[in-house]
């Protein structure tokens, strides 16, 4: 199975990749625990993880 990961084995402190959180819009940087699942880490962190925007059921008629 190949790895998805892209990110360099040694990340140096000036240079880490950078992404925009979905729900503050702010922006991140990596950080260590998220190194198996960079690519899916979309907030910041868990408040607006759960303060996320849920998407709204069609109203059925």
């Amino acid at each position: 199975m190949p790895r998805a990961n892209t990110l360099p084995r040694k990340l140096t402190k000036g240079n880490l990749p950078t992404k925009t959180c979905l729900t503050c819009g702010r922006p991140f940087e990596y950080r260590k625990k998220w190194r198996a699942c960079w690519d899916e880490v979309k907030y910041c962190g868990e408040k607006c993880q759960r303060n996320k925007s849920r998407p709204t059921a069609p109203a059925s008629a």
